[in-house]
């Protein structure tokens, strides 16, 4: 004869397996937020290196050196202008030696970062996607006819993020870089 006193588990047994298990996972699993800011803190960083390389290139070259921020491709990248400010060769990552873009949906800051918004201004009260660093390291325009690309920088931004996060890489009227 079968023995009937083993049907099933309580309800407080039940009850007790889920509660453990449930503190074992929130002490197990790091919050999501800290890896954000990460995320978030390795783009900006990503982006200020782009900007100071830029700089650094047209003073060590003598010649215009542009940062192009697209937004809807979730992308930077670092060029020898053409004439009219155009893309005429991208320059090569010092490290990897492969064109210097950054594609903001790939590591380090990865999948979730996007570039949500690019903005630079400048003395003559125009705005580009664009920005220039003259041969002294000076940022301006650097696209359209000869008066409007040496228009200097009144104030650029350049924000980056994912979630509630977001980190503003800031440049000044004489080049530098600084991030919040």
């Amino acid at each position: 004869m079968p023995d009937r006193r083993h049907r099933g588990h309580t309800l407080a047994e039940m009850l007790t397996v889920c509660a453990v298990l449930a503190v074992a996972a929130a002490v197990a699993l790091p919050s999501a937020q800290p890896v954000a800011e990460f995320r978030a803190d390795a783009a900006a960083s990503e982006v200020t290196q782009a900007l100071r390389f830029a700089r650094q290139e047209a003073m060590r070259s003598g010649a215009y050196r542009m940062l192009r921020c697209d937004p809807g491709q979730n992308r930077l990248s670092v060029y020898i202008p053409n004439a009219a400010g155009a893309v005429a060769t991208l320059l090569k990552h010092p490290l990897s030696k492969m064109d210097y873009t950054i594609d903001l949906a790939q590591a380090p800051a990865g999948s979730n970062i996007a570039l949500t918004g690019c903005s630079f201004q400048f003395a003559d009260s125009s705005s580009a996607a664009t920005l220039a660093f003259d041969a002294n390291g000076n940022p301006v325009r650097g696209t359209g006819d000869a008066a409007t690309q040496i228009q200097p920088l009144r104030s650029g931004t350049i924000l980056v993020g994912t979630g509630k996060v977001t980190r503003t890489v800031a440049v000044d009227l004489t080049g530098r870089v600084t991030t919040s």
